[in-house]
Parts: structure tokens; C-alpha cells; sequence
């Protein structure tokens, strides 16, 4: 003991001293090396119960961590004596089932002749109705060929349109061009200038010189105005017509604008009534899911930015026990991932699926919250049926599973799948009850 250690050295010592006065130098130098080999002893004591107390430390951390390991497997043997129960009272179901299905085929059996007739007609029917199928498609694809022709044809004439659009409007603008020369020089509308002309016994030698040359600047005149279109009221005729035609195009075009604008309203008002709903139960189970996995508090989600549940942007706003209702953003990091796991599961519970992957949703929690989130997984799994694959380095979540699916890599370069069926792990503890 270091006590008894001390007080064997302070004898010594003054052993030491007594014998430093009656003896002479060499006993002193005993006694020394002796006090040196006792300090020595008393380190190398000191150090042995250090390890033994460290090695005690170590022995009652692992005791520690055993217990909880015994905890742990008691509970699992606890849900696998429920999960087996389960099992076999749903195997007596299947019994059941099975020997209803084993009695209908005997039942099925009289009117296998009637089933048989009625495929035939049914064979012969669709054989019809194939047919009849082959033959519109040719009919579609005649139509299409003529609809493309159609389509040419009504460019090719729209082409034309613009171009006789255009040499009418040329021949018009040359029309009023002659009309106001005539009206400026001769002072009388065309309809009227044959009135205006002289008889040919008033003309003199002078006279008819002057006619010719004016004859001769009349017809160069003329020959400057170029060709004259007799056809230009025809044409226009015809072009009033596909004027017409196009009018009545574009009241088409316009009301089947307006019908496509009440569709989209139609079914913008349906999308916002289904998301309205949707985010109505979507909410619901959030708010019980947040509640649950933070033991209280109070959460809710939010539509922000506009009053259109189409336009409108979505904020999560939480309030943990024992803190102010804040946005997600300002939550700490595992307080923000068991609000997303909430919210995720919240939409999950909405609209179930059969299959569900989760990756690595356990990483920033402690083992208190993925506990709790195994236990959620666990209820979800047995309200909806769906089998969760679960992505997880987390050793609680592993033991959580029924089953497990691991690669290692055995040989360099060669990866190797392995699995572990946990109720089957866990049934020697079963046989051993």
C-alpha cells in the first residue's frame, strides 16, 4: 500500500541519520542505496496499480456495453417472438386460401366449354376488329397524304393570292395614275373625254401635225405605263374570296383559342383543388410525425410567395420542445433531418408506394433518434405493406433490419455479395428458451 510505502521510507530515513551520527560513512551509503531500491519499488507499485486500475475501468465499460447489447437482443427477441406469431397465423390464412382455391377449379370446370365457345367469338371477333383496324390505318394514312397534298396546294395558293394580291394593287395604283393625268390635262373624267374630241373635217394640215404629234406622245406615254391587266377584276374577285375564306379561318383559329383557354382554366382549377387537398393531408401527418419524432413541439407547412397554389413556393416552419417557432433553415442539422424525415414521410403516407429506398437518412442522428426512426419505419411497413431498402453504416439501424445485404471484397479486385437473414440469426436464442 503507498501509505505503508511512506512510512517504511521515513524510518529509513531516520535510520539514516540516527546512524549518520554514531556510524561512519559506509552505513551511510547503505542506507542510501537501500532508500534508492525502496523508491524504485514504490514507482514500479505505483505503476501496477495504475494498469490494474485502468485494465478495472476498461473491464466495467465493457460490462457496460454488454448489458446494453443484452437489452438490446432481449428486445429483438421480443419482436421476433411477435413477428413468428404473425407469420403463423398468416400461414393459417394462406390454409385457409389454399383450400378455397383448391375447391374453384372443380367449380370452374362446367363451364369450361361456354369459356371455350366464347373465346372462339372472341377470337373471330378480334380477328374482325383487326381488320377493321388495318383498314382505317390505310384510310389515316390516305388521308394524311391527301391532307398533305391539301396543305401544299392551300401554300402554292396562297403564293398566288399574294402575288395577284400585289399585281392588283400595282395595276389599281396605275389606274388612278391615268385617271388623274386625264382628268389634269383634259379637265373630264375618262367617261367623258370621247365627248371632247373634235370631228376630223375641223382639222387643218396644222392641225393634224400637231394631232400626230400628239398621237406620237400619247402612244410613247402609253407604251411608258406598260401592259394592261383585263383580268385584274376577275382576279380580284377571286382574291376577295380567299380573303374571305382566310376571314373565316381566323374566327376558327379564334374560337378554338378560346375553347383551348377554357381548358387550361378548367384544369388549372382542378390542379389547384387536388393540390390543395393533397397538401391538406400532407400536412396532417406532418404535423403528427413531427410530434412523434421530437417527443411535442409543433410544426406546420406553409404556401409563401403568391396567392396561386400553382405559383406559390412551399416554407416549413417548426418549433422543436423548449424552443420559438422558426423556418427550417435556422433549425440546427439533426433537428433539420428529423423534420425532413418527417416530411418526407409524411408525403409517403399521402400516397403509398410498395417500394421505398432510403439513403444514409440516419447519418447526422444520434441513437436515441434513430431508434425512433426505425420504430416509425417499422409501424409504416406494417399499416401500408411496403418493403423499405435501407442505405446505412449505422450499427442500430442494421440490427433494426430483418434482413441485410453487404458487398466485401474477399480477394483484391473480386467484390463479393453477402446477406444476413436477422430472424434466422436470432433463432438459436428461440431454440434455447
Amino acid at each position: 500500500h503507498p501509505r505503508r510505502r511512506d512510512r517504511e521510507q521515513e524510518q529509513l530515513l531516520q535510520s539514516l541519520l540516527s546512524v549518520q551520527n554514531d556510524s561512519g560513512q559506509q552505513k551511510v551509503l547503505e542506507l542510501k542505496a537501500q532508500l534508492d531500491d525502496a523508491r524504485i519499488e514504490h514507482q514500479n507499485n505505483i505503476s501496477t496499480l495504475e494498469r490494474i486500475e485502468t485494465q478495472q475501468n476498461s473491464r466495467k465499460a465493457r460490462e457496460r456495453a454488454l448489458a446494453d447489447e443484452r437489452v438490446t437482443l432481449q428486445n429483438r427477441i421480443i419482436r421476433g417472438e411477435d413477428h413468428l406469431k404473425a407469420q403463423i397465423k398468416r400461414a393459417s390464412e394462406n390454409s385457409e386460401k389454399l383450400k378455397q382455391l383448391e375447391d374453384q377449379p372443380k367449380e370452374e370446370n362446367f363451364n369450361k366449354d361456354d369459356f371455350i365457345s366464347k373465346i372462339s367469338e372472341l377470337d373471330v371477333e378480334r380477328q374482325k376488329l383487326s381488320d377493321r383496324l388495318a383498314e382505317k390505318e390505310n384510310e389515316g394514312q390516305e388521308t394524311a397524304r391527301a391532307l398533305k397534298q391539301a396543305e401544299a396546294k392551300l401554300s402554292e395558293s396562297r403564293e398566288n393570292r399574294a402575288r395577284v394580291q400585289a399585281l392588283y394593287e400595282s395595276a389599281h395604283g396605275t389606274q388612278k395614275q391615268l385617271i388623274e393625268r386625264i382628268k389634269e390635262r383634259f379637265e373630264v373624267s375618262p367617261e367623258h373625254l370621247l365627248n371632247k374630241i373634235e370631228t376630223v373635217e375641223e382639222y387643218t394640215e396644222q392641225s393634224l401635225e400637231q394631232k400626230r404629234e400628239k398621237r406620237q406622245e400619247l402612244l410613247r406615254s402609253r407604251e411608258s405605263i406598260g401592259p394592261v391587266n383585263l383580268q385584274a377584276e376577275q382576279e380580284a374577285e377571286e382574291l376577295e374570296k380567299d380573303l374571305g375564306g382566310l376571314l373565316h379561318e381566323k374566327n376558327d383559329l379564334i374560337e378554338a383559342v378560346e375553347e383551348l383557354r377554357g381548358g387550361i382554366k378548367q384544369l388549372n382549377t382542378e390542379a389547384r383543388e387536388r393540390l390543395n387537398t393533397a397538401f391538406e393531408h400532407v400536412n396532417a401527418h406532418f404535423q403528427n410525425l413531427f410530434k412523434r419524432l421530437f417527443v411535442g413541439g409543433n410544426a406546420h407547412l406553409s404556401l409563401i410567395e403568391s396567392d396561386d397554389p400553382l405559383e406559390s413556393g412551399l416554407e416549413i416552419f417548426a418549433q422543436p420542445p423548449g424552443k420559438a417557432l422558426q423556418a427550417l433553415s435556422l433549425m440546427s442539422g439533426g433537428e433539420q433531418t428529423m423534420a425532413s424525415i418527417a416530411l418526407i414521410f409524411a408525403m409517403f403516407l399521402t400516397n403509398p408506394a410498395p417500394i421505398c429506398v432510403l439513403d444514409e437518412i440516419d447519418a447526422p442522428l444520434d441513437d436515441a433518434n434513430v431508434d425512433k426512426v426505425c420504430d416509425l419505419l417499422e409501424e409504416i411497413s406494417e399499416t401500408t405493406k411496403t418493403r423499405f431498402l435501407v442505405v446505412t453504416h449505422h450499427r442500430l439501424t442494421m440490427a433494426r433490419m430483418d434482413r441485410i445485404y453487404g458487398v466485401t471484397m474477399a480477394e483484391k479486385g473480386v467484390s463479393q455479395l453477402i446477406s444476413l437473414d436477422m430472424q434466422q440469426s436470432f433463432s438459436f436464442l428461440e431454440e434455447a428458451a
